[in-house]
């Protein structure tokens, strides 16, 4: 494998890539020992968009691809997409401090299937998007726009003067997140799987919301909340 080159596993990464990105991808490799149902059908896609693709006796029950390596989006392409869009009512989904990689997968699994414009990963306190996120994400790390940012703040208030409004999840937020619209312009900042949002991050939000009122256990895993709040704003802006 090339330096330019990254490895995908699975069914439903190649199949989202090829389905929103097939441009990506410049060889497939086909588990030797399958002939079913789900191997034609990937073959059918792969003839479809002129993809080519190989059996390969090392693989045993997962396809893999071989996709481009493209460099990582920062606070500068950010900038760029959100003015070029300038018209758009933006859904954000912001991960401050997600140190494990399989929820940051889960997270941005979520956010592809729920159709979130943007994704930014505060690069120096979260997990890398590495091979394990990229599988977990099924393939939702190719189809959204993922921004990775060196200071959070920074970004966080650049947003903001742009008329972005945006929203902590914390299990120790007063109000509910069903109390709100999310129809606007908006962010939604996730915090660290065990202490939640960092003291700088707080203070920069403009509401801080929570998902439950139980009283006696309260926090959900990061990558379900996400699936939780951003499906309400789904459902809100499809009303």
């Amino acid at each position: 494998m090339k330096n330019n080159e990254d490895i995908r596993t699975g069914f439903h990464s190649i199949e989202n890539i090829i389905s929103f990105n097939p441009f990506k991808i410049k060889k497939i490799f086909l588990p030797s020992l399958r002939d079913d149902e789900r191997i034609e059908n990937l073959i059918e896609l792969a003839n479809k968009n002129n993809i080519s693709f190989e059996i390969s006796k090392k693989l045993k029950k997962e396809p893999q691809a071989i996709i481009k390596k493209e460099k990582n989006l920062d606070l500068k392409d950010l900038k760029k997409f959100i003015d070029e869009n300038k018209n758009k009512e933006f859904s954000i989904l912001i991960l401050d401090n997600i140190l494990d990689p399989r929820n940051l997968g889960a997270c941005i699994r979520s956010a592809a299937v729920l159709e979130v414009d943007a994704i930014i990963i505060n690069k120096h306190q979260c997990a890398p998007l590495n091979d394990i996120a990229h599988n977990v994400s099924a393939g939702g790390a190719e189809i959204v726009n993922i921004f990775h940012v060196s200071n959070l703040v920074n970004c966080v208030k650049y947003l903001k003067d742009f008329g972005i409004q945006i929203f902590g999840l914390s299990e120790h937020a007063i109000d509910t997140y069903t109390d709100y619209s999310f129809t606007n312009s908006c962010a939604i900042i996730m915090g660290s799987e065990e202490f939640g949002l960092r003291k700088k991050t707080i203070e920069n939000c403009d509401k801080l919301i929570k998902l439950n009122t139980n009283k006696n256990f309260k926090s959900f895993n990061v990558s379900v909340a996400t699936g939780i709040i951003l499906s309400e704003l789904s459902r809100q802006r499809k009303c």
